[in-house]
């Protein structure tokens, strides 16, 4: 076996089919397939969505032409399509969580859907979708945590790795063409967390799905690259995992799938995942305690370590800020009773009863809520450990719960029922008829037996 990783994983990528999967990981990955294409959908309701649907339009020169089932024109050539499919799946943070590569779906299920593969089957879609994903978790795998927590955002510059995995897949390129692809997309990426509650952050999710789509049309049109970019001195591994050693990546390449082990979060709520179990914890006590606003003095959340750190919005004033502030998701929790698509408007996050809610949070990391990993070194922060919340009351109680495992999570995850409502919920954002929009979701749950992908999409959404 070489040595090289660039070389191990385009050869596992040009190598794998259907037929070497293990049993339950193409229901894994229609589950997340039919949640992705929903959060696609929905993700023209927010101001990125609407916002790179009308630079497409622009950047074809077809306002008000004809558009595909997203609206995107249909003229838009591959890597405009990916890059706006992609930021639409991001643009509401309600797409699927994985810990240490971030959201890769979206990407993933947007560079295939960009080809121009035409008829693309059902069958084709899951085994690119199925190798993109692991490829994509290996790359992260192989930079680390503390890539994360250096302030890259590892959705964008992991995720291009993905793309190409899923897209050379696609199109059946070879071992050394994919490890072209991968050498070109070593070079395209990019993203940083100070973007974190702005429109750029789902753009990085774009960009990489267009990174992706790109580095393969390149690749199979004979442009050159380094072919081990993941290897050595100045190559991509040494360059972005800030010092950590994680050559063991791809050891069992091929023998663990990422998909069924650790397995997907699709996410219950429309904000960053970091949120979620604080969010289940006040809800929690909320419903059991039968408590109003006016009945609480103090929320205390005690993290993990690392657990607080992409939540860098303390005082939010908007909606996109309001996905990133644990002050606000908290406040919206007591006043609200839930967390939907709809808490996250400008005026939701500037309600005068959730200014007031703000000051009542005291959240702090605390290395006994990691256990099993104090310092952090090896862990996200939306996973491992646990949050402890305690809500202090104007009668003297200290109401406490823990919850280690978000809704969501594969611990804890959407039964089909609520997947189908979240879908729903998508659907109506997006402003499409109910009903074929719920005839989607059921034509999709047939995924593997689909003969044309598009047309299914087209077909219900129109």
């Amino acid at each position: 076996m070489t040595d090289s990783l660039t070389a191990r994983l385009a050869d596992f990528i040009a190598d794998t089919s259907r037929k070497d999967f293990p049993d339950g990981i193409e229901d894994a990955a229609v589950r997340l397939v039919i949640d992705t294409i929903g959060v696609i959908l929905a993700g023209r309701s927010g101001g990125a969505g609407a916002k790179i649907l009308h630079y497409a339009e622009q950047a074809c020169g077809s306002v008000g032409g004809p558009t595909n089932w997203l609206g995107i024109p249909v003229s838009a050539p591959p890597e405009l399509v990916a890059l706006a499919s992609s930021t639409l799946g991001h643009a509401l943070d309600f797409d699927d969580e994985l810990a240490g590569t971030g959201h890769p779906a979206s990407i993933l299920a947007s560079a295939i859907l960009a080809m121009p593969t035409r008829p693309l089957t059902g069958e084709k879609l899951i085994e690119a979708f199925v190798i993109g994903y692991e490829a994509n978790v290996r790359v992260a795998h192989l930079v680390g945590h503390r890539h994360y927590r250096k302030g890259w955002h590892t959705t964008s510059t992991i995720g291009g790795f993905g793309a190409v995995a899923a897209t050379s897949k696609l199109l059946g390129l070879d071992a050394a063409q994919i490890r072209t692809a991968l050498g070109i997309a070593g070079s395209l990426a990019s993203g940083i967390q100070r973007n974190f509650g702005t429109e750029t952050k789902p753009l990085h999710s774009g960009l990489s799905a267009r990174n992706g789509v790109l580095a393969t049309q390149l690749a199979a049109a004979s442009f050159t690259a380094a072919p081990n970019i993941l290897d050595g001195p100045r190559g991509f591994t040494e360059i972005y995992a800030d010092g950590g050693d994680h050559q063991d990546a791809l050891d069992d390449l091929g023998q663990s799938w990422a998909l069924l082990a650790p397995g997907a979060t699709l996410k219950k709520y429309p904000c960053c995942y970091a949120t979620h179990r604080p969010i289940d914890a006040v809800l929690r006590l909320r419903a059991e305690h039968n408590l109003k606003p006016s009945d609480v003095v103090a929320v205390i959340d005690r993290a993990p370590t690392f657990g607080l750190t992409p939540l860098i919005h303390h005082d939010p004033k908007t909606g996109l800020q309001g996905k990133f502030s644990l002050e606000y998701v908290v406040a919206a929790a007591l006043l609200d009773g839930q967390i939907t698509l709809g808490s996250f408007t400008d005026d939701m996050v500037n309600r005068p009863e959730i200014r007031a809610l703000l000051p009542l949070l005291d959240a702090k990391e605390d290395p006994r809520c990691r256990p099993e990993d104090p310092t952090a070194k090896d862990s996200s922060a939306g996973t491992g450990g646990f949050h402890e919340v305690t809500i202090r009351t104007t009668d003297g109680r200290e109401l406490s719960t823990r919850v280690d495992y978000p809704s969501g999570s594969p611990k804890h995850p959407l039964s089909w029922d609520d997947s189908r409502a979240k879908f729903r919920d998508c659907v109506l954002a997006a402003g499409r008829n109910e009903e074929r929009g719920m005839a989607l979701f059921d034509a999709l749950r047939g995924l593997p037996s689909l003969t044309d992908v598009h047309a299914t999409l087209d077909s219900a959404t129109a």
